[in-house]
């Protein structure tokens, strides 16, 4: 018995797939591997009929039944035995990432507060306890690398609520309205000269922050009557 497998595609010889001949009943009789050129030969058939079967992985099995070897004996030429490929239909596949808790940039390094659930229920102060680079003191004071000539931006603009005091404007900041910590240790030109040791900017999940706090100061004196 001979045949030459290939795909059912190219007509490509496939090289050593697996070749088993079986009686009408299931039986194994012979088995063997292609060579390289997807050539098949197997010798020694008794007289009968036969059921072919090809595998090579990636494909379908291809199934030749009622194959009869007669009785004078001879070459039973089956020629061409394509494979078709074998296909998989996935079900829907849904990819999650998540960005990781610190990235370093070109000019910055970004601290992701979103992705910290450590610091719920605190205020900005204890999100920048957690940004690398930045130290806080016991008073919320700030500083960059040990240097505390920094600017505070809010969404890329400064802000009224950090003018006076920044330990005091951080702590009005609710640490779950804080999306990300951008650090910029080497402020470019576009940046003002205040906060020459770096800047940091607090970018919040919406443009408005909720809560806030006023306070007025005022002075006087009696008018003196003559």
């Amino acid at each position: 018995m001979t045949g030459t497998v290939t795909t059912s595609s190219t007509s490509k010889a496939i090289a050593y797939a697996s070749v088993v001949v079986l009686t009408e009943a299931g039986t194994p009789v012979t088995g063997s591997v292609c060579g390289e050129d997807g050539q098949l030969v197997l010798p020694g058939l008794a007289p009968g009929r036969y059921t072919l079967r090809v595998s090579f992985l990636g494909y379908q099995d291809l199934v030749r039944s009622a194959i009869v070897v007669p009785a004078e004996g001879g070459t039973v030429a089956l020629g061409t035995l394509p494979l078709l490929p074998a296909t998989q239909q996935l079900s829907e596949v849904v990819v999650t990432a998540r960005k990781p808790l610190i990235e370093e940039k070109v000019d910055r390094t970004v601290y992701n507060a979103d992705q910290d659930q450590t610091t719920r229920g605190g205020d900005a102060t204890d999100v920048l306890k957690r940004v690398p680079q930045l130290s806080v003191d016991l008073d919320g004071n700030v500083s960059v690398r040990g240097s505390s000539n920094i600017k505070v931006l809010i969404n890329n603009k400064p802000s009224t609520i950090t003018a006076n005091s920044i330990a005091d404007g951080l702590r009005q900041i609710p640490a779950d309205q804080i999306k990300a910590v951008e650090v910029i240790t080497s402020p470019s030109a576009k940046y003002d000269a205040e906060g020459s040791g770096g800047i940091i900017n607090i970018i919040t999940k919406t443009n408005t922050l909720r809560g806030g706090q006023l306070s007025l100061d005022g002075s006087g004196a009696p008018a003196r009557v003559r």
